[in-house]
């Protein structure tokens, strides 16, 4: 019984609790089986009656079905078919008892009925104790695939991160910093102080759930400008997004992998291309939107090592229903789309 927890016993009680005031509120004047609300014959059978219910349904789904999980289907049936009966035998003798109290006697139509009413209600506990503990058990293995999925993901994350020694890169990079800016080379200093800066970055923010979205934009046009630096005039890029957003903050390092995707396959060594990037709200739902031309490349640029598909497993993680991704390929264009909704 330790798998319920005080709010599902809360429930229970007050399922329990209501069930047995409806079945006994005497303007309904229900009959079941033998007994009736209305004069009030129904009052203690129906309150004995789920007493064994309970004792069936608890029985069954904490007692019966973890022992066959843990040791096995060798008995699971006769111990289900003597729970079953003797709880039916006692519940039957006992409402036979209450109809003989208020002067009746007992015919044979009379023990048909008695044993068709209790027999027809415990095959429904049965069945309510099989569904109840199959559909808890699920849920709960979802969870624990969950958890593992979510460690699977940060252990993944603090694998890159601990690839290189970020005391040693960074004393590297200002180091690279100091003799660009002695040697006049302010272009190649401002590039050291961009890369500088997204590192931190990786180092400080992967670990956390969520960031601002101002820092995710800031990351984004770090890598952007590298990006053409390298490339010079060879790629346009067009970064459309809001200027402040305070109240709205998302999973780290959740979009720099559809823009690494775009450079990727989106940067032409013969010709110059264009790759749109757009940030906005819509009717109060993030919209993320990166669109590129497909070019060939002889050349392999370097990534995060966070693929889309480790991207879509964070998604359904974190976000899960709530959002919507989508990805479109034609002969010349890939555009991907992402949308969180009730973002705002």
């Amino acid at each position: 019984m330790k798998e319920i927890k005080p709010f599902e016993w809360l429930i229970h009680a007050l399922v329990i609790v209501l069930g047995l005031l409806l079945l006994n509120y005497p303007a309904f004047d229900l009959t079941f089986g033998v007994f009736n609300s209305g004069d009030g014959s129904l009052l203690w059978p129906s309150v004995l009656g789920t007493a064994f219910n309970l004792i069936l349904f608890y029985g069954i789904a904490f007692y019966l079905i973890p022992i066959t999980l843990k040791r096995g289907t060798g008995i699971f049936s006769i111990r289900l078919i003597v729970l079953f009966s003797f709880v039916s035998t006692v519940e039957v003798l006992i409402d036979s008892t209450f109809y003989r109290s208020s002067g009746n006697s007992i015919d044979s139509g009379i023990w048909s009925e008695l044993v068709v009413m209790v027999l027809f209600t415990h095959v429904l506990v049965v069945i309510v104790a099989f569904a109840y503990r199959f559909s808890k058990d699920w849920f709960a293995n979802e969870r624990t695939k969950r958890k593992i999925n979510e460690h699977q993901l940060r252990s993944e994350l603090d694998v890159l991160k601990s690839q290189i020694n970020p005391h040693f890169l960074f004393n590297a990079l200002n180091n690279l910093y100091s003799m660009s800016l002695q040697a006049g080379d302010e272009k190649t200093a401002e590039g050291i102080s961009v890369l500088s800066e997204m590192m931190r970055y990786v180092f400080d923010k992967t670990g956390e759930d969520k960031v601002a979205l101002q820092e995710e934009v800031q990351y984004i046009s770090d890598y952007i400008y590298l990006q053409q630096l390298r490339f010079n005039k060879q790629v346009k890029v067009q970064f459309d997004h809001p200027e402040t957003v305070s109240s709205f903050y998302i999973a780290p390092m959740l979009l720099i992998p559809f823009v690494e995707n775009a450079f990727k396959y989106g940067v032409s060594n013969h010709a110059k291309t264009t790759i749109d990037i757009r940030i906005a709200f819509e009717e109060g739902h993030f919209v993320f939107e990166v669109k590129n031309q497909k070019a060939e490349r002889t050349e392999t640029i370097p990534s995060s090592g966070v693929g889309l598909s480790n991207v879509k497993k964070r998604l359904n993680l974190i976000y899960n229903d709530k959002h919507s991704l989508s990805v479109n390929e034609s002969d010349d264009l890939f555009r991907v789309r992402l949308v969180i909704l009730n973002s705002l």
